[in-house]
């Protein structure tokens, strides 16, 4: 109690010293390092201080969001757009917000708004595509992944999400031969991606037994030891090539995942 205590002084502390700018740059750094408790901490702080500011207010949302507050983020982000009708930041977090909720349609306005705003915004495009998906309007999901996947070639900051639910989508329609090249671009952006070494290994052992399929698998066991569908494809390729004493292993742990 006396450390939290302490640290909400510290922070009154910054925020009365320093000026406005300083203060909420420090509350974007500790989001952006994911101290998500200590941006929402200070920003919370600083919007009750400056009604006004728009950066505060989306701040709090954003942070609030990260916490798992979406109603309280949902207040905080609206707030944001109206008192700042041309960031596109503060419409992006308010689209994943509506899509954590299942507000699909919300949230493709949202993302949409983005693009108005920033056409270049690579992750606008990605979710718009998960947007359109939600809502299955799914040629108009495919055209936002290309969409997303051509932008983020242009720009220096790269990003595996584009391609991986391409990848996804494709999957999830039986185009096993289309999913496959995307999750393998999605793990030239980020070779430790778990999930899609996973995917990846579906898709190729769908096409038959394959050494590659489970090596893949045994990775993304080690890089997520509780992810329970990797143990769960895991142990289901074991069974296939014969090895059902360590399949049987890994399905136990799938089991223990699934109850936690």
């Amino acid at each position: 109690m006396f450390l939290r205590v302490f640290v909400l002084a510290a922070y009154a502390g910054i925020a009365s010293s320093q000026t406005p700018l300083s203060t909420l740059q420090q509350a974007l750094a500790l989001f952006n390092s994911g101290k998500y408790q200590n941006s929402f901490e200070i920003a919370s702080a600083y919007s009750a201080q400056h009604p006004e500011s728009a950066e505060a207010f989306k701040l709090l949302g954003m942070a609030q969001f990260m916490l798992g507050k979406p109603d309280q983020a949902l207040i905080a982000l609206r707030h944001a757009v109206q008192l700042a009708p041309r960031d596109p930041d503060a419409y992006y977090y308010l689209g994943r917000l509506y899509f954590s909720k299942d507000n699909a349609v919300e949230a493709l306005a949202a993302f949409q708004k983005v693009l108005e705003l920033d056409p270049v915004s690579v992750r606008a495009m990605n979710n718009l595509g998960q947007a359109y998906e939600a809502l299955a309007r799914f040629q108009d999901a495919e055209k936002a992944y290309f969409a997303a996947i051509a932008a983020e070639r242009q720009q220096a900051k790269k990003t595996e999400w584009p391609s991986y639910n391409l990848g996804l989508f494709y999957l999830n329609k039986g185009r096993v031969d289309d999913a496959i090249p995307y999750f393998r671009q999605a793990l030239e952006r980020n070779p430790k991606f778990a999930s899609a070494k996973m995917k990846l290994a579906t898709a190729i052992a769908k096409k038959g037994l394959s050494p590659e399929a489970l090596d893949l698998l045994n990775q993304a066991v080690a890089l997520e030891p509780e992810n329970a569908e990797a143990h769960y494809r895991l142990g289901q390729l074991l069974n296939r090539l014969g090895k059902h004493k360590e399949a049987e292993q890994h399905l136990a742990l799938f089991n223990q995942l699934q109850k936690r």
